[in-house]
């Protein structure tokens, strides 16, 4: 009896928005899940979660055109983005690489610049950035991270091939002073329909 009351409350304070932090994990790994996709207006959907979230992959011109990629994710209701970290296996061709970050599920800059507006925000990465959290060039007016909903990043390198390794931290967002009033009436309706 003891386990199942337990195993309900802990239900009920995730459901209250407590979450131990998740485990680093690589999300998405260009040499096991594929090329990510070279179309911003169709980028590859990659799941995150909470916690950290790793992305690896590889851009550059290998002498055919510059590989471009495109990703999609989302951050779940009650979490925020609070950081994209570069990763010690990230190397740049020349002194820097892109990044720019949009809200939606499409990347609608075109590599010219056209639609630049559209961006939250973009910046240029090197070799020593490597364990910067970038996120504070790329969404300044974002302060506490960016909030639950769908983004599409572009990552770019216009010399020779290289690979990269960007960390998406993402946060339980804590809740708002007024579901602290609703925590007692929860635990009493919890209460009452354990003892039917």
């Amino acid at each position: 009896m003891k386990t199942r009351t337990t195993s309900h409350l802990a239900a009920l304070l995730l459901a209250l928005g407590f979450s131990a932090p998740g485990l680093s994990a690589v999300v998405w790994d260009e040499a096991n899940n594929g090329d990510l996709s070279n179309d911003g207006l169709n980028p590859t959907t990659v799941g995150v979660s909470l916690g950290s979230n790793i992305v690896n992959g590889s851009t550059g011109n290998p002498g055919t055109g510059v590989d471009r990629d495109y990703f999609r994710f989302t951050i779940p209701v009650g979490a925020a983005l609070t950081s994209i970290t570069i990763q010690p296996n990230t190397t740049v061709s020349g002194s820097s690489s892109f990044i720019g970050l949009q809200a939606g599920p499409q990347l609608t800059v075109t590599p010219s610049g056209v639609g630049v507006e559209n961006l939250i925000g973009f910046s240029h990465y090197g070799n020593a950035d490597v364990g910067v959290n970038l996120l504070p060039l790329l969404a300044a007016s974002f302060i506490s991270g960016l909030p639950s909903g769908t983004y599409s990043l572009w990552l770019q390198e216009t010399g020779g091939p290289v690979d990269y390794g960007i960390d998406f931290g993402v946060t339980a967002v804590p809740l708002p002073a007024a579901a602290w009033l609703l925590m007692p009436g929860l635990l009493g309706l919890w209460t009452r329909a354990r003892r039917r």
